[in-house]
This record gives structure tokens, sequence and C-alpha cells, in this order.
């Protein structure tokens, strides 16, 4: 049985009252295992899977698999997430029910949880800015939503204090912010061993700032959805307390049929006693002030049409503009053009759009990212794998295509894209990237 920190304990203790020893108990059970279907690649089987009662898309799974040997996880067919996390769809679907915001901020983004929901959620005419300042935890926020296939995202790698830049602009910001970590304690008993007072006490002023830095950017009538995993009430309730009090937000009242969801006085609290998640608190909020319909974009757009090799590699290509960086080649929708040109000014671009590959001469090479959009035009290109040779294939190793025709075609699975392989006389080359193989040995019955 795990020793959890005593003053962790006397707090909840106090907050729990009778309910105390049951959230205790919780705590040493295996923690539910959750994901998210991908709703934009549909060939996952859900039928016999219990579903996660807020999410459209969510279900438990019975048991935790290897997920790195799975070829779907692989392909983008669905993301593993922690289910009281997925709340996020209730309160957006509430919120937003009459309309849609078209420019949406998840600040905190990595490792791409809430960015491929909110994704999932959002229209298409909608534009996602995902933003990790952390160059590691970027890295893995960009492959996650590669693997979500959209085009209506642009990867940031800023401070939250660069978005002040950014006067009135956005209708929804998503603030999941760093902290205590409390209630992943059950799923990373590591979480624990770090846990302080001091440690609780730095995170809330941290959220503090990130929240000030943030709020200029949201546009009156615009909303702020904050959330953290902790049960700290310095990191959750005091810090929608103190933004009320400031006079520029107000709270969204929301109500929910989900009685096992404890509403508090500025938000709503999971604990894994009461739900089949880990511990979570979230909140709404609405910017003070006259809304505001329409944005003006003053940068010219010097992005050129999609033409030549490129453009018979995407479904649609009319909808899409160039933009070539050396010799890296994105796609990015018409429709976003002017405000891809405003932020590649004023803040630094990881990704945007689609990075549809690198042009090399006169030949284009297509990209991995390219592999796995669902605008990729692929019908004639598409080899469905099976299990095993798939997993073999994101080892990096060679795999047959019968009947293949030579150039570029994609191994798959289910259909769904895996990467990128070139046909050549007598010999398949595997052209998945080394940092997407997969680096451990393969089960024996998958060789």
């Amino acid at each position: 049985m795990q020793n959890w920190p005593e003053s962790f304990l006397h707090r909840m203790k106090q907050e729990l009252g009778d309910e105390f020893h049951a959230f205790v108990n919780s705590l040493n059970t295996p923690a539910p295992v959750s994901i998210r279907v991908n709703p934009f690649k549909k060939n996952y089987t859900v039928d016999s899977l219990e579903k996660v009662p807020w999410s459209v898309q969510g279900y438990y799974l019975n048991e935790r698999p290897a997920f790195i040997f799975d070829p779907a996880f692989h392909a983008g067919m669905y993301y593993v997430q922690e289910a009281s996390s997925m709340f996020l769809e209730a309160v957006y679907t509430q919120v937003f029910s009459n309309s849609a915001p078209a420019f949406v901020l998840d600040a905190c983004a990595a490792p791409g949880g809430k960015s491929s929901h909110l994704l999932s959620l959002i229209p298409a005419e909608s534009l996602l800015i995902s933003n990790e300042v952390i160059p590691k935890r970027n890295a893995i926020l960009r492959q996650n939503l590669v693997k979500w296939g959209v085009d209506n995202v642009i990867v940031t790698q800023n401070e939250t204090k660069d978005f002040s830049q950014l006067d009135n602009f956005f209708d929804l910001v998503v603030v999941d912010a760093p902290c205590s970590g409390e209630g992943l304690f059950r799923r990373d008993p590591s979480a624990a061993e770090e846990w302080s007072e001091a440690a609780v006490m730095n995170c809330a002023l941290r959220q503090k700032n990130i929240l000030e830095h943030i709020i200029p950017s949201l546009k009156p009538g615009g909303v702020l959805i904050y959330s953290t995993c902790t049960f700290e009430s310095v990191e959750d309730e005091d810090q929608i307390r103190m933004l009320i009090d400031s006079g520029e937000m107000e709270l969204i009242e929301m109500n929910f049929s989900f009685n096992e969801v404890v509403k508090t006085e500025y938000g709503f609290r999971f604990y894994p006693h009461r739900v089949k998640g880990e511990g979570f608190f979230i909140s709404a909020l609405r910017k003070m002030g006259d809304e505001m319909s329409t944005r003006k974009f003053n940068k010219k757009n010097s992005l050129k049409n999609v033409s030549g090799s490129v453009a018979g590699y995407i479904e649609h290509p009319e909808k899409y503009l160039c933009s070539i960086a050396d010799d890296r080649v994105y796609l990015i929708p018409s429709s976003f053009a002017q405000v891809f040109m405003l932020l590649s000014e004023k803040f630094f671009l990881r990704q945007a759009g689609i990075f549809a590959g690198n042009m090399k001469g006169k030949d284009f090479v297509p990209s991995h990212d390219l592999s796995l959009s669902i605008h990729l035009k692929k019908e004639e290109r598409l080899y469905n794998l099976e299990a095993d040779q798939a997993l073999l294939f994101m080892k990096g190793e060679p795999v047959k295509l019968e009947g293949a025709q030579k150039g570029w075609q994609l191994a798959a699975y289910k259909d769904c894209p895996l990467g990128w392989v070139k046909v050549l006389d007598g010999r398949v080359n595997n052209y998945l990237p080394k940092e997407w193989r997969i680096q451990k040995d393969l089960p024996i019955d998958s060789r």
C-alpha cells in the first residue's frame, strides 16, 4: 500500500469527512484505463466497450494493453486519455450549444489530450492554436496531433505571456494548468514523491501568472475553460475566484446530470472514489464586455497556390495555399492564410496546417505527416497489412506489398495509413522516420 503525504491526507480528511476512507481506498486500487476514439478515423472497434458517460467517443478498456504494440494506436485511431479529463467535452458542448468558436487557444497543450479532443469538437472551419513552450513536450504534442490527421491546427512554442500580443483575439481559451498533480497519485505514484506544500504554492503562483498573461488574448464575450488534475482549492476554486473578483470575468453557470461529479461554488470536482476516473477540476468563465464580432487582419497574404506534384497528393488542393520554408512544403487552408501570416511574424511556429513534404530539386518527397492526414488522396496508394506485418513496419523493417505499383505507396492497417514505403525494382523501402519507430522488441507472436 502506497504511503501518501501526511499533510495531503490530513487536508483531504477535512475536505471529504465521511467519504475520506473510501477516497484513500480508491487510491490503492488499479487506475481505470480509457481511450477516446478519433472520429476522423472510424475503423476502431468499440462494440463491447463501456462508454465514458460524458464523452461521445470515450470508452473504458477492461485492462491496460501494451499500446505501443497496437497498430491502431500508431495510425491515430484513438488517443489514450484519462476519463475525468474528457469532461472538457461536456463543458464545451453546454457552453457552445448554439454557436462555435472561430479561434481557439490551448495554452498548455502537451501531450495533446485536450488539443486532440478540441479538434474533435470544433468545426473544420475553426482554427486551434496548440501551444507548448517546453521543446521536448512540444515534440510529443506535434506527434500526437499529426496522428489525429486534421489540418485546422497550428502548433506554437511560446511563453503564455506572448499571447497578450493578440489582444481580444480568441473565442475560447483552454488552460489545462500545470499543477501539483494530486489527482494522478493513483496512476503515477511518483507524483506523490515529488509533492510538497511548497510545490503546491509554487504551482498556484504559476497558474495565476499564466491566467493573467492569457486573459488579454480572450475577446470580450469569449470563454475561458480552466482545469487541473489536483484537489488543491488554492489551485482550483481560488484561481477562479480571483478572476471573478478582478471584475473582468464572470462564472458560467452549468448543470449536468452526472451525480457522481461534485459541483462546487466555482466549478466541478472529480474524486476517484466517486467516478471511474482520476482527480480533476474544471470550470468555465466568460470575459466581460461587449462582444466583438469582427477581426481585422492587415497582413498581406503572400502564399502560393498548390500546384504540380504536390497537388496530386491532397484532396481538394484548391482549398489550400503553400508556405515553403527552405525545402519544406506546408499546406495552409486558405481560410486561415491571414491568421497564419500574423502568427508566423509574432510566434515560434512548429507546425501549421499539413507539413506535406520536401522539394528535392524538381522532385517532391512526401512527409510522414502527410501519410497520416485525413486529407491525403490515398485510395490508389493504400496497402493494408495484417497486425504482425504492421508492427514490423513500425519497427522500420521491410514489408511485402503484393502487387504494389512502383513509387510512393502507403502501408496501412484497417484502411488507416501508418506511413510511406517506396516500391522499387525487387524491393520495398520503409520510409518510417526513426523517431516514429517502435524501439522495444516485438512480442514473439508478432514476428
